[in-house]
């Protein structure tokens, strides 16, 4: 079995990676787009002979979670190779680019070309040639997403993609990993709070109870979040509800929640059950309700939520994303920047494993060697294993 990860060992984000079998058969996990630096500018993207150009050479692409810097070069891809992906990721992305492409971000193309896309469900395994994939679903910030064990050649390789144990679903994690892996040759793990090792680590239930206490001591609430960061959403929700405060969106927002609310047996994610619990989706008629009941409003970086901002002067602000955001001085951010108060109220907990939680993960699959990724700092991976190789963007390793 040959790795090699084309982008992704010296930053966060924009992760390719690569396994060939003895036999040939060659596989993709992740296609991920850079990320802006602290000026908003994008490096180069990445062409790959026989992926994105030339002759198709890859028998499939496997992609982990919906995340931008996992999935954002989806549209170039050579159309002979196909893509493997989550149903409920499927979907809840479908939402999101039909959104991008009512506004002319995404072209009519590439909402077809995600219509093409290949689902999978857990359990189960997918067979390319001589390669078998076992998706693990695992807990992150995006909804639905997976760790991939690879079997070849006689080998076991797990790659993490995006993952963290501190989030509703995070102890399920290690079990999965207990029953489904075990002592794997190569762990490639995700290694983004390398970096952060002095943050703080919150639980999405501790969030959840900040939350509420927030909700019952201010009247009128509006939360800046990711759209499809439903763990998020749904401690929001549940802290909302707790608080008897109506819980308010826009109608594209409601959409996913809709979505969520169909496909989910778990009580988390239930959004319009009963009158309760029900999440209405903002329209002018409901200013009065709002202004009589209270309320906690889900808003983004748009000229909407700066309307309604203006119509609660007296409100609280609660900024629940990453901090980068607002002290990167670049363009793409700016919209974001614009939006916050300089009076808000930080309230955010990472999607991404903790040292803690990557000890755990190397704990119980015991691997021969530990390939950092998603990482800035992945010489700190030392710190935590004696097994590390650390490597660089497009060289080659073979797991022996």
């Amino acid at each position: 079995m040959k790795i090699i990860i084309h982008r992704g060992t010296n930053q966060i984000g924009g992760c390719i990676t690569e396994i060939i079998s003895e036999a040939g058969t060659r596989i993709i996990i992740d296609i991920g787009s850079n990320l802006p630096n602290a000026e908003g500018k994008k490096s180069k993207e990445i062409e790959l002979q026989g992926l994105t150009k030339g002759k198709a050479k890859y028998d499939a692409i496997f992609i982990t979670h919906y995340h931008g810097d996992h999935i954002g070069l989806y549209n170039k891809i050579l159309h002979q190779i196909p893509i493997y992906i989550g149903e409920t990721t499927k979907e809840i992305f479908k939402l999101l680019q039909n959104k991008l492409y009512k506004i002319d971000l995404v072209e009519k193309k590439d909402l077809e070309k995600i219509n093409s896309f290949n689902t999978f469900k857990i359990p189960g395994k997918i067979q390319i040639k001589d390669i078998t994939i076992t998706p693990i679903a695992v807990d992150h910030s995006a909804f639905d997403a997976y760790m991939f064990l690879i079997e070849c050649d006689g080998k076991k390789l797990l790659h993490t993609g995006d993952f963290r144990t501190h989030g509703q679903r995070g102890n399920a994690v290690i079990r999965a990993l207990t029953k489904y892996v075990g002592k794997v040759n190569c762990l490639i793990c995700e290694g983004t709070t390398l970096s952060r090792e002095k943050e703080p680590v919150l639980s999405e239930v501790q969030l959840q109870q900040k939350a509420e206490k927030i909700f019952k001591s201010n009247k009128f609430n509006f939360v800046l979040c990711s759209s499809t960061n439903i763990d998020r959403i749904a401690a929001l929700h549940k802290a909302a509800i707790k608080s008897n405060k109506m819980f308010i969106c826009d109608k594209y927002q409601k959409s996913v929640l809709d979505y969520i609310d169909s496909i989910s047996r778990s009580s988390l994610y239930k959004f319009d059950s009963s009158r309760d619990t029900k999440v209405y989706y903002y329209e002018n008629n409901l200013i009065s309700t709002m202004t009589e009941y209270g309320f906690v409003m889900l808003i983004r970086a748009n000229r909407l939520s700066k309307t309604i901002l203006n119509k609660f002067p007296k409100s609280t602000f609660i900024y629940s994303e990453w901090l980068g955001y607002l002290k990167n001085d670049n363009e793409e951010y700016k919209k974001i920047q614009e939006i916050v108060p300089n009076d808000y109220i930080y309230l955010h907990t990472s999607g991404h494993a903790s040292p803690e939680a990557i000890k755990k993960v190397i704990e119980v699959t015991s691997p021969d060697i530990v390939i950092p990724i998603h990482t800035d700092e992945k010489g700190n991976i030392n710190k935590l294993t004696n097994k590390a190789k650390l490597l660089e963007d497009g060289e080659e390793f073979i797991i022996n």
